[in-house]
């Protein structure tokens, strides 16, 4: 089978009243339109093929944490860096809380993302990965199948 995208997320929020602004923003922003509208049980934005949802389910006061078990952080593919630079500036005109500003990271080759956390918490982060930087994914991902050892940590797959 080849992977054909991911369909939809939908992302469980404790303060719906905070989180629905925040994410109309930062959706629209990504060129995505609302295809459900029905606070607080749900509110989604479509673009193409992708969904994304909010939904309030957590009790009040609930905060997420990246320790817990299950989402880590969301994360967003850019075009360009310019994308980054331009979502990193509308979270500063929101008020976002931006964890890790517009800039290079050491994942791969050309790494550029900006990390903000939403109302709850949740990190949410956008990325640009140019074709060097994939070029060094597939280099790692040829070497761990065929040795099952990481190049970068030297280290067998689990």
């Amino acid at each position: 089978m080849e992977f054909a995208g991911i369909a939809h997320i939908t992302l469980t929020v404790a303060n719906f009243e905070a989180c629905e602004p925040f994410y109309d923003r930062v959706m629209r922003h990504l060129g995505m339109r609302r295809y459900i509208s029905a606070p607080p049980y749900g509110i989604g934005w479509s673009a193409g093929e992708f969904m994304f949802v909010i939904g309030k389910a957590a009790p009040d006061g609930d905060r997420f944490s990246q320790a817990r078990v299950g989402l880590h952080h969301l994360s967003f593919r850019a075009q360009s860096r310019a994308e980054i630079d331009a979502f990193d500036a509308m979270l500063r005109e929101i008020g976002a809380k931006i964890t890790s500003p517009a800039g290079t990271g050491p994942f791969w080759p050309g790494y550029y993302s900006v990390v903000c956390e939403d109302p709850d918490g949740t990190r949410i982060e956008m990325n640009h990965i140019p074709a060097e930087g994939w070029k060094a994914v597939a280099e790692v991902a040829d070497a761990i199948e065929k040795t099952g050892i990481d190049p970068r940590f030297g280290k067998k797959r689990q």
